[in-house]
């Protein structure tokens, strides 16, 4: 063993240990509130969802927030019916009708909205519903009401087709999204706006392309085994990011070569206030004690909490594998815990009981 990896085993084993006793931290899988989930992508743009199927029919609803101050939410609609070019779609609340959008000026409109940086619309027919004025009063209807029925033309004269999606938990899950964007108090606040002034949420920089690393950080993520080895069409959908540290420092949260059928690799670069550039290594659990990795796998970093979570699925279900959650402390990344499951049946994923490998169940206080 080098000195320098046996230094690093040193310090990532003090560090895990630190690490232990630390407050309730998020879970492993994204929160619920009633029919309603909550989650932030890398750059910490957030959404609400509630998807819901009637019969064959399919809708998924969407409520998505940028982290600029001055980002207003939109809400976006997908269905797996196709929709035809002329007909009308309805919003109702309660049995009101809150809005009726011509599908033909629906599609028109689609040019004027800019969705967040790395946004990934789920596959169906799908819409950003007017923004601004539109959204609000909508939003506000959803927050007082029950149930939100989307009535969607039909082709070939038949029938409109009306999907119901239940409204219980909708204003927790915007709560949720206030506070995760420390929006709460606020101006911009999706749920009770406050008088105080709009401000930037926590979030990272997307980067969609290579050539936007700086050269110190280029050169050692093309140094590092084949992490360039990528096709730059990938690389731009997999939410890379740089996270703005102290001091002009950054973080790079970069694709390492191309994904496998379940699984994506990363590393993470620091570029120093003064330009130099250092990889950054993540200890992970063995049998043994804590050893050193350079890859994280399906990597996402959470910006409120300055957290990075990596979740290796075993299968293409992802029953099994292993999931770690580290903390940036300012010079490098503390394993706050790690759980596994090596059982691949088939199931239906579930992180929340998967065994712990850290912390430890017989680990001092």
């Amino acid at each position: 063993m080098t000195r320098r990896l046996q230094t690093f085993l040193t310090i990532a084993a003090l560090a895990i240990l630190s690490a232990g006793a630390s407050s309730a931290q998020p879970g492993r899988t994204a929160p619920s509130f009633e029919e309603w989930t909550v989650d932030c992508g890398n750059t910490g743009a957030c959404f609400a969802s509630a998807f819901t199927r009637s019969q064959s029919v399919w809708v998924d609803v969407r409520i998505v927030r940028d982290w600029q101050a001055e980002a207003q939410p939109l809400v976006r609609l997908t269905t797996n019916t196709e929709l035809p070019q002329e007909g009308t779609l309805l919003f109702d609340v309660d049995g009101t009708t809150i809005e009726e959008l011509p599908i033909e000026q629906l599609r028109e409109m689609q040019s004027a909205i800019t969705p967040p940086t790395g946004f990934r619309p789920l596959g169906g027919d799908g819409f950003w519903y007017p923004a601004g004025p539109a959204s609000i009063t909508l939003l506000d209807a959803m927050q007082k009401g029950k149930v939100l029925t989307v009535r969607m033309p039909a082709g070939d004269n038949a029938d409109p087709i009306s999907v119901p999606i239940p409204l219980q938990g909708l204003k927790s899950s915007l709560l949720w999204l206030d506070n995760r964007q420390d929006r709460t108090g606020t101006e911009a606040a999706i749920v009770s706006p406050g008088t105080n002034p709009a401000k930037d949420a926590p979030h990272a920089l997307p980067i969609l392309s290579a050539d936007q690393l700086p050269p110190e950080v280029a050169a050692i993520w093309s140094a590092n085994r084949l992490c360039s080895a990528i096709d730059p069409a990938i690389f731009a959908s997999l939410n890379a990011v740089r996270v703005p540290l102290a001091e002009n420092a950054s973080l790079y949260i970069v694709p390492c070569g191309a994904p496998t059928p379940y699984n994506s690799p990363y590393v993470a670069v620091l570029s120093g206030k003064d330009g130099a550039a250092r990889q950054i290594h993540v200890a992970r659990m063995s049998e043994k004690g804590p050893i050193a990795s350079d890859l994280i796998y399906n990597a996402r970093w959470i910006p409120a909490d300055q957290q990075l979570v990596s979740y290796f699925k075993g299968s293409g279900v992802g029953e099994c594998g292993l999931w770690n959650r580290w903390f940036w402390n300012g010079t490098g990344l503390v394993l706050m815990e790690e759980a596994t499951r090596k059982t691949c049946d088939g199931t239906e994923p579930d992180l929340s009981n998967w065994s712990s490998t850290w912390p430890l169940k017989n680990a001092s206080d």
